[in-house]
Order: C-alpha cells, then structure tokens, then sequence
C-alpha cells in the first residue's frame, strides 16, 4: 500500500504541473497526455477498489447473517426434533398401555367365553342325560304297555 500512496502522490503532482502548463497556454506533449490519462485511470481503479472494498464488506456482514440464520434454524430444528421424539416416546408408550389394557380385557373376554361355554356345555350334557332318561323311562312304560296290551289280547 505503500507504493500506491508513493504513486499517487506522483501523478498527482504531475497532473498539477500538467494542468499549469495547460493553463499558460503551452501545448501537451503525448507524455504529458499519457500522464493525465494514467492518473485519471488510477483515481477510478482506487474508486473502483474502494467500491470492491465496501462491496466485500457487505457481503461479508450478509454471510455473517447468513450463518447466524443457519444457526438459528438448525438450533430450532434441534428442538423441533426433540420435541418430535418426546411426543413420539409419549405416544408409543400410550399406545402400549392402551394395547396392554385391551389384550388383558378381550383375554378376560375370553375366559369368561371359555367358562359360558364350559358352564352351558355341562347344562346341555345334563339336559341330554335328563331326557335320554326320560325317553328310557317313557320307552319302558310304552314297553309295559305293549306287554299288557299283548297279555290283554291273549286273554
């Protein structure tokens, strides 16, 4: 950086010289013309640099922001995903009780099936030996009856 104030200030004491000789009416000659030209393209590169200067500034402060944004959203990303896999832990862990107290009720259910079944099979199994009993019963008296009406007829 040095060397470019050591320029400037150079041209721009030959660009003042330039501009008297201009001023007392003497011609340019094609240096003092390339020295005015060379001075002016070095005041726009410095403005040009500057402009480049301020430039990478604001993108360097957007990319600040940029990251911070990052941050932020990853941050609350974080916890979105945490609260995802809290509600996700308390759910499951609903469900399973859920499932617990059904499997335990229709295995109540089933018991108590097993035991309508059991209790109306042996009122069924008594019914039967009942009347097959009765039917036995009513045979022998119909027997008795044919007998005595056999025994009758002979008579």
């Amino acid at each position: 950086m040095a060397e470019e104030a050591v320029l400037s200030t150079v041209l721009s004491q030959v660009s003042k010289r330039i501009l008297e000789k201009l001023e007392k009416g003497k011609r340019l000659s094609t240096e003092d013309l390339m020295l005015l030209y060379l001075d002016l393209v070095h005041k726009e590169m410095r403005e040009i640099r500057e402009e480049i200067k301020e430039t990478n500034k604001r993108i360097d402060d957007t990319n600040k922001r940029i990251d911070k944004i990052k941050e932020t959203l990853l941050t609350k990303i974080d916890e979105a995903n945490k609260r995802i896999d809290k509600v996700q832990e308390t759910l499951s862990a609903r469900i399973d009780s859920v499932q617990a107290t059904l499997l335990a009720k229709i295995e109540e259910t089933n018991r108590r099936i097993d035991e309508v079944r059991e209790s109306l099979s042996t009122r069924i199994d008594k019914v039967q030996e009942t009347l097959l009993a009765k039917i036995e019963e009513t045979n022998k008296r119909i027997d008795e009856l044919y007998k005595l009406y056999a025994e009758l007829r002979k008579q």
